[in-house]
């Protein structure tokens, strides 16, 4: 069959080679970072998302990283997330930061690189894996040293709530 007629059948290949799945690219302005924080979110399901859902999406994500981490660091207190986060989520946040906080006891060179400069997004990269699940890894820079974030967020009723939180 010619690479013509295999494009017409598929509406995500083009001569005979397959395209990306739809995604939605643009910025966003925290007020911690001076530069705009690009996000890319993707959709693996059929429907639309306009540009204003998907920068809520990116904005969220970024606001519950940063608090997420945050709440590890000990800087703010965990009840800050508690409409952003499950239960379990919070309660393993909250693990985190009582091990990190044992463990920097010990290391106060970590404690000084990890504990006291704010945290700065820089990137935000998210898959829409069904209508009501979304999957969003966010970059966030401490100093110079560049953090992940990988968030799950489910949809409750109206709201995205985090189900997941994994810090590294």
């Amino acid at each position: 069959m010619p690479q013509m007629e295999l494009a017409q059948q598929n509406p995500f290949t083009r001569v005979g080679r397959r395209e990306g799945l739809p995604a939605y690219d643009g910025s966003i302005r925290v007020e911690l970072s001076n530069n705009p924080i690009p996000y890319h979110i993707s959709r693996c399901f059929p429907g639309s998302m306009d540009e204003d859902e998907c920068r809520r999406f990116a904005m969220l994500s970024c606001r519950i990283a940063c608090m997420s981490l945050d709440v590890v660091r000990g800087r703010t207190p965990p009840q800050v997330l508690q409409r952003a986060v499950t239960p379990p989520c919070l309660k393993r946040l909250e693990t985190m930061s009582y091990l990190l906080e044992n463990h920097m006891r010990t290391h106060q060179d970590l404690k000084k690189r990890l504990c006291y400069l704010p945290a700065i997004p820089s990137l935000v990269y998210g898959t829409l894996v069904s209508p009501e699940t979304t999957e969003i890894v966010v970059s966030l820079n401490i100093g110079e040293i560049c953090y992940w974030v990988n968030l799950v967020l489910k949809q409750v009723g109206t709201r995205w709530v985090c189900t997941l939180a994994d810090l590294g």
